[in-house]
């Protein structure tokens, strides 16, 4: 397989958001499922480049139509399918990742997912996908694909200091940790954030604007 940039990774959680996967497959270089993350593709009727687990959940019966998947068993048990597949999608050249069903689940696999996602900030552009979009920012500046009047959020993972314009609450040079600081802002026209340091979750709704523009790394 050629190198890629962007890849959409499917986990067991519950998908929120069927339709904009179904438009994030068709656009991704590499779509992989995280085990169990199979059963998503399957539903939704799409053809994964790779599952890629201890294969404990993923369906015993894949359809014939997966002939050309790779199934990719990595055995370690001390490491989550979703750490696993971003290994996968790295070792591949991805530089954006789309991450579906990662929420929904137990509170524990909830848990070790988000502390995945957040170990990986540094190497690898992630955005989340459930009940709307939460994109992993480190240090730079950021210009928010917002529409004025629309609700979003900006929360430390864990910490971090940033400059927030064009918002109703901005931020100047401020340090956040994590908690409630930073949570139900609005934007009021282009909206720029500067991470000076560590990371934030930028929180928004899932719009096909927003879509186009993080498909383009």
């Amino acid at each position: 397989m050629s190198r890629v940039k962007t890849a959409l990774i499917l986990l067991n959680g519950e998908l929120r958001d069927p339709a904009a996967v179904r438009m994030l497959a068709r656009r991704a270089d590499l779509v992989a499922c995280a085990d169990g993350g199979a059963r998503h593709a399957i539903a939704l009727r799409l053809i994964p480049d790779a599952v890629v687990g201890d294969m404990d959940s993923a369906p015993k019966r894949l359809p014939a139509s997966w002939r050309g998947v790779a199934c990719v068993r990595v055995p370690d048990e001390d490491r989550g399918d979703l750490d696993k597949t971003l290994d996968y999608a790295l070792a591949r050249g991805a530089r954006f990742v789309w991450i579906a069903g990662a929420l929904g689940g137990g509170l524990d696999h909830e848990l070790v997912n988000l502390a995945a996602l957040e170990r990986r900030g540094g190497r690898l552009g992630i955005c989340v996908v459930g009940g709307g979009a939460a994109c992993l920012l480190g240090p730079g500046r950021h210009r928010l694909e917002l529409r004025r009047g629309e609700r979003f959020s900006i929360l430390a993972a864990p910490r971090a200091r940033v400059t927030l314009t064009g918002a109703r609450y901005g931020l100047r040079d401020e340090a956040l940790a994590r908690g409630s600081r930073g949570l139900g802002n609005f934007s009021e026209g282009a909206t720029l954030l500067r991470v000076r340091a560590g990371r934030v979750w930028m929180m928004a709704p899932l719009t096909r604007r927003a879509l186009r523009a993080k498909l383009r790394p």
